[in-house]
């Protein structure tokens, strides 16, 4: 996936900016973290006979001013309204070692997100190593913006542009109507490596 060049000045941050309509979209084909991956038994006996993980795909693109990187995820709504779980969504970038996407990392190939959920103040730095597993890591100097339109959620995440040469990422997404929220995601099965431009 092509990060744009995009000299300063244009709003990035903003998932309406006019400017996200002349850079590619991605598609991104989610599918459930599998139900023998999540962390304990009750969850697996919880949700066995109850499906999650049910957004089938989103799109993603990913431009850059040099000084930060901004990746657009847009994905549709549940139009059933959320309950006490609010929607959210990540961008998963590879520690190096490529194993742990479907299931969010492993405890020997973690996997670091930038989280954005619904009417949380701010973004997140997570550490992932498995459904679930996660350790937050501060703000990261992260921001997020994000707008719900005509059934369809626009959620812009950009932190600092110093990105390594081979990153790649990948992308969950949780349904707060389902009652998703930590290792019950729907999560992109191939790494997108981000080329630099």
């Amino acid at each position: 996936m092509k990060v744009a060049n995009v000299q300063a000045g244009h709003d990035l941050a903003d998932p309406r900016a006019a400017t996200w309509t002349s850079i590619a979209h991605e598609s991104v084909s989610l599918a459930p973290v599998p139900l023998r991956n999540q962390p304990n038994e009750y969850i697996r006996t919880k949700w066995a006979d109850r499906p999650y993980g049910e957004t089938p795909s989103a799109s993603v693109a990913a431009a850059s001013d040099g000084e930060r990187i901004y990746l657009l995820l847009e994905w549709e709504d549940d139009p059933r309204p959320n309950g006490e779980f609010q929607d959210g969504a990540a961008v998963l970038f590879s520690s190096g070692n490529s194993d742990g996407l479907a299931t969010l990392g492993t405890p020997t190939s973690p996997m670091t997100l930038w989280y954005w959920e619904d009417r949380r103040p701010a973004p997140l730095v997570l550490q992932s190593s498995g459904p679930g597993v996660f350790r937050k890591q501060g703000n990261g100097n992260l921001a997020a913006q994000a707008g719900l339109r005509d059934g369809r959620w626009s959620v812009v995440l950009s932190g600092p542009a110093a990105i390594p040469p081979d990153a790649k990422v990948g992308v969950a997404v949780w349904n707060g109507t389902n009652e998703e929220r930590a290792g019950l995601a729907a999560v992109s099965r191939e790494w997108l490596p981000l080329e630099l431009s």
